[in-house]
């Protein structure tokens, strides 16, 4: 990896986690000395963290970490609705027994994780292999963004954080899987549907401290 995309993945990590929180102003001369390198990488880090949005350039003074709004719940899952449904509906149609088994996997991983980040990482993955399994670059880049910000919501909202391993998030993915691995494309079109309405109805109730 280059400097750029080390500090890019080092930077976008520590947002995710929320080390570095929304509406925070970061700097240019600050990040290169916490990361030890020169202020071009950063600066090249920070200019591709805002063309996904993550953070807003502030013209001569630094850049903002982008705030989360409840709109922006509404939007995001809105998006996923649009891609997700189908992409499951396509896994149930192409998906080949070893992507099925590291659906599986994944699962497993989700549920056992040791720590927050482990299990929100394994159900981002989950995800994200239904979007490569379509063969879309441009889908899955527009996922990864979307299940990101969802993993940031975890961090920002303590009330939610075990919502990522519970029975009924578990059950979601399983049924989601089980309809992949039996070639039932409706089936899973519905189940990746339902899923998604349930964990959008759950970030909104802890974003709105019901």
């Amino acid at each position: 990896m280059s400097l750029t995309d080390q500090v890019y993945e080092q930077l976008k990590a520590q947002i995710l986690r929320v080390e570095k929180p929304p509406g925070a102003v970061i700097y240019e001369a600050d990040l290169a000395e916490e990361f030890g390198v020169s202020r071009t990488p950063v600066r090249e880090a920070l200019s591709l963290l805002a063309s996904r949005g993550w953070v807003i350039v502030i013209p001569r003074k630094g850049y903002l970490i982008r705030s989360v709004e409840l709109r922006d719940i509404g939007e995001i899952f809105t998006v996923r609705r649009m891609l997700e449904p189908s992409l499951a509906e396509q896994a149930a149609r192409s998906g080949s027994a070893a992507q099925i088994e590291r659906l599986r996997g994944l699962i497993e991983q989700q549920e056992t994780g040791d720590e927050l980040g482990e299990s929100l990482e394994a159900a981002r993955s989950f995800h994200l292999l239904l979007a490569e399994i379509s063969g879309s670059e441009r889908v899955q880049s527009m996922l990864t963004d979307l299940v990101e910000e969802v993993q940031r919501l975890h961090y920002l909202l303590p009330s939610i954080g075990d919502h990522i391993t519970s029975a009924e998030e578990l059950r979601a993915h399983r049924l989601i899987l089980e309809a992949i691995a039996s070639g039932d494309p409706e089936v899973a079109r519905r189940h990746m549907a339902e899923h998604l309405q349930e964990v959008a109805h759950t970030l909104v109730k802890g974003f709105s401290g019901v």
